[in-house]
């Protein structure tokens, strides 16, 4: 089990956990080529490259992961979501990518992966807890 770390607290290291390699970043919630609205993964940063950034009421702390069947996960503890945001895009039963998202370089080689693309469409989104979970 992961355990809930301050926000801001996060290293952006891997860490094997049975076999899951797991990377502590921020996520930015929106479509690309929306200028971040809508639904899906915009930007992804590192956490020490987020804290130079000004706040952005979509980007939230995250656990990106590879599973051990090598599919990308994504883990976000409801808390940190503002509630505008939850209703939006988290309250239902699935998480839809509206475009596809190429996982940037420096994110899956640090995940053990040549290259990983997210395609367009639903993805089921779990609930465990506060925490939210969606593997692509």
């Amino acid at each position: 089990m992961v355990q809930t770390h301050p926000k801001g607290n996060l290293a952006a290291k891997i860490r094997l956990l049975r076999n899951v390699k797991i990377l502590f970043s921020e996520v930015v919630f929106g479509t690309p080529g929306r200028r971040c609205e809508g639904s899906g993964l915009c930007r992804i940063y590192t956490v020490t490259g987020a804290k130079r950034l000004d706040p952005h009421p979509r980007r939230i702390p995250v656990i990106l992961l590879i599973n051990s069947k090598g599919k990308l996960g994504l883990r976000l503890n409801k808390n940190d979501l503002p509630e505008e945001l939850y209703k939006e895009l988290f309250q239902g039963e699935f998480f839809l990518i509206e475009e596809q998202f190429g996982l940037p370089a420096y994110f899956a080689r640090k995940l053990g992966v040549g290259h990983y693309k997210v395609p367009a469409g639903e993805y089921l989104l779990q609930a465990r807890g506060n925490w939210l979970d969606i593997v692509f």
